[in-house]
């Protein structure tokens, strides 16, 4: 008699235990989750921020000789070239090797529009002779969103569309049924 209550003591040992092994897995696993879910939401917003800068500054660059208010312009580029720089650093604390390169290229480009937009001259053609300021930071951001989207495991991460094309594509006028397929 003494066997069988042994034997089911013993089994509800091993139901306990089993129980508080899933329960401690599947607890683990969710805050795992959590906290890359997290990371990943740290990683959307600071990137948003950093592309959100970088798109200002480069219009308000591409702006300024036309300004009529130089200074309200030149204080725009300045917000911009801060927000800028503070999203690098926080990228630093989030991002991937390859996001965290990609937002200091972002970075480095982008001074050189600020520069190009300021006084006409590219700080930077000596080392690239053969791209513009503006193409550098578009190559730049290319490179910075697929980073990105690669980290966040997107589907398709490479797949970003360039404002290159983009532009090309804005230059050709399309056909009445070209515009209905693209829409």
């Amino acid at each position: 008699m003494w066997v069988w209550n042994a034997l089911g003591f013993l089994g509800g040992v091993l139901a306990v235990a089993l129980t508080s092994y899933v329960s401690i897995t599947v607890n683990r696993r969710k805050m795992d989750a959590d906290t890359q879910a997290r990371w990943e939401a740290a990683l959307f917003e600071k990137s948003s921020q950093l592309a959100e800068a970088a798109r200002s500054l480069r219009h308000h660059a591409e702006q300024y000789a036309d300004s009529g208010d130089k200074q309200l312009c030149r204080d725009r580029m300045d917000s911009a070239q801060e927000k800028l720089r503070v999203a690098v650093e926080q990228l630093r604390l989030v991002g991937d090797r390859r996001v965290q390169v990609a937002a200091r290229t972002v970075k480095l480009h982008a001074w050189a529009v600020f520069q190009q937009g300021v006084d006409g001259r590219d700080p930077r053609a000596a080392s690239f002779p053969d791209t513009e300021p503006i193409g550098r930071l578009n190559d730049a951001l290319q490179e910075f969103y697929r980073a990105v989207r690669r980290q966040l495991r997107a589907p398709d991460a490479e797949d970003v569309l360039h404002d290159d094309d983009l532009d090309r594509r804005a230059e050709r006028p399309q056909a009445p049924a070209q515009r209905a397929e693209s829409a």
